[in-house]
């Protein structure tokens, strides 16, 4: 057996998305609500890594500091959007939605134990212990947010960031020549391995 020597680009925001894809598939075929939880939850999870993956890329293009750079999210997040011609982008219908992700996200890694009150219908011809098995199914308020269509959503807002990024963003050092003659940021990381050499 020989041995081979490859050097590549590795592109977490395409393994990410690859996994948040996955599970949104993998949910909607799934019939029983655990399951669908549970892939839901994967997917929504790893579409925010997709999201921030994929802003790191474009940051690591950008910006020489991009990786030593220790702004917050929202700062270095503005800091890209205003570099690729999108300045008002964080107050957009999409970043809010992105936005939304990131908050779910944290609130799913950074979970607290805290006190719910919450209301809840059941009909009055059920048993004890159907009540009692509606009452103690009741989930957590981040898992309360998680579907098929929220999941769906969040995936739809990582390929509108993408696109967004490419169609307004311009590769560096080109300030010197007209608009019309830049090379446009095509790099897909969502779906575009990087460079293997061997």
């Amino acid at each position: 057996m020989s041995s081979i020597n490859v050097k590549f680009e590795s592109r977490s925001a395409k393994d990410n998305f690859r996994v948040a894809t996955t599970s949104y598939e993998l949910a909607r075929r799934a019939s029983e609500e655990w399951e669908i939880e549970h892939h839901c939850i994967t997917g929504i999870v790893f579409t925010a890594f997709s999201i921030e993956a994929m802003l790191n890329h474009f940051g690591r293009i950008l910006f020489n500091d991009w990786d030593a750079n220790k702004l917050n999210r929202n700062a270095s997040h503005k800091k890209l959007f205003r570099e690729v011609n999108l300045p008002n982008y964080l107050g957009t219908k999409v970043y809010q939605t992105a936005n939304n992700c990131f908050v779910l996200r944290d609130l799913l890694a950074h979970g607290k134990t805290i006190e719910e009150t919450i209301i809840i219908d059941v009909p009055n011809d059920i048993g004890r212990d159907k009540v009692v098995h509606k009452v103690t199914s009741i989930r957590s308020k981040a898992h309360r947010n998680t579907n098929c269509e929220v999941l769906e959503t969040f995936i739809e807002t990582a390929k509108n960031i993408e696109k967004d990024i490419q169609d307004n963003g311009f590769y560096p050092n080109q300030t010197h020549l007209p608009k019309k003659d830049r090379e446009k940021l095509l790099e897909c990381p969502l779906s575009v391995s990087g460079i293997h050499t061997w």
